[in-house]
């Protein structure tokens, strides 16, 4: 049997290992480990993400947090390699762009383990981003990437992969549509208001800068007297926005599980969010989103009129958020494949020599 090792350290990670762990569990071809670096810790950052999606506890726990990315990256790398030198033979599955997948792939590649990559190929054009650092260290880094949509694909084939960069490509789709199949239609009303807007922001870059975290609050204050918005509240969020000493006059709530969270989203009349699976789930539920970002992670929801992108700018956040009634959106299209991704990659996984 193939040992499969999946880290994650961050709560979308945990979303998609939940439903391949589940695939690969059922096939009976492999024995899997969780290392979880300790990214997000708190109660309902990760424990709850794993109790509600029937996640098994992590085999082992870093506990690593509060540190600065390099040293976090650093720290991660150096307990990883650790392991990775006593199960030689194991294949290391890392999921999307965070530090935690980053750390993971160095590890792996200094101890010569098999590094498989999932969420390969995402391009935003913004070298300087974190997000985009991590994600193309990892693509280069992985023995096997794996891709969302066709657009990422093709993005990965003219960078060189599969071909002259001697690294495997597969389109996939992906495991978060995977994960809102097994939860879409069970839903439960989150909120008493009947009309809303649901909003999320997290993403370093915005929240990190005082001046932009003003600009998007007093541009949501300015929103929510027209149109109730409902904020559920990244802890790290939460705490940039007292010290920073915005004044939100909206309703916020404590972060929200999976399904919760989806409805939530699935009661909205609108999304805001600079998340990437936010943005996803809400073109899964049929939602417009205005993404808070210039170069959005899935451009591709965008082309497809179902979202629109801005600035973290006050006038710009309300002017294109009003232009979202507007939209005559393409929410068929399978721009993130058939929800059949964990059975794709298993095969993928199983075939592997």
């Amino acid at each position: 049997m193939k040992s499969i090792i999946h880290i994650v350290g961050n709560r979308p990670q945990f979303i998609k290992l939940a439903v391949l762990y589940r695939e690969l569990a059922e096939s009976g071809l492999f024995t899997q480990k969780i290392i979880h670096t300790g990214q997000h810790f708190s109660h309902n950052m990760s424990d709850l993400f794993f109790k509600e999606l029937n996640l098994p506890d992590a085999d082992i726990n870093f506990d690593i947090n509060n540190l600065k990315a390099n040293q976090f990256i650093a720290k991660a790398a150096d307990e990883l390699e650790k392991y990775f030198i006593n199960n030689s033979q194991c294949i290391a599955i890392v999921y999307g762009d965070t530090n935690t997948t980053l750390a993971a792939a160095i590890a792996a590649k200094r101890s010569n383990i098999l590094l498989v990559h999932f969420e390969s190929g995402v391009r935003t054009g913004e070298p300087a981003m974190t997000e985009e650092i991590n994600r193309i260290l990892t693509d280069r880094l992985a023995d096997i990437n794996l891709c969302c949509t066709a657009s990422n694909y093709s993005t990965m084939q003219a960078e060189g992969y599969g071909s002259g960069i001697n690294s495997k490509v597969y389109l996939t789709g992906d495991l978060m549509l995977d994960a809102f199949t097994s939860v879409k239609k069970n839903y439960k009303k989150i909120v008493p208001e009947d009309n809303y807007i649901t909003f999320t922001i997290h993403r370093s870059g915005n929240v990190n800068n005082g001046d932009k975290l003003q600009e998007i609050i007093t541009g949501l204050n300015e929103i929510n007297d027209t149109f109730p918005v409902i904020f559920p509240v990244h802890p790290n969020t939460r705490n940039m926005i007292e010290k920073f000493g915005c004044n939100p006059a909206f309703k916020m709530l404590d972060p929200l599980g999976h399904a919760d969270m989806i409805s939530l989203l699935a009661g909205s009349d609108f999304v805001i969010t600079d998340s990437g699976g936010t943005c996803r789930e809400a073109y899964f539920l049929h939602k417009y989103a205005l993404i808070v970002m210039e170069r959005p992670f899935w451009p591709e929801i965008i082309e497809n009129n179902c979202a629109l992108s801005c600035a973290p700018d006050k006038g710009e956040i309300i002017k294109t958020f009003f232009a979202l009634p507007g939209l005559k959106g393409n929410f068929e299209t399978n721009i993130f494949g058939d929800g059949n991704a964990a059975k794709k990659i298993k095969e993928i996984l199983a075939d592997i020599q």
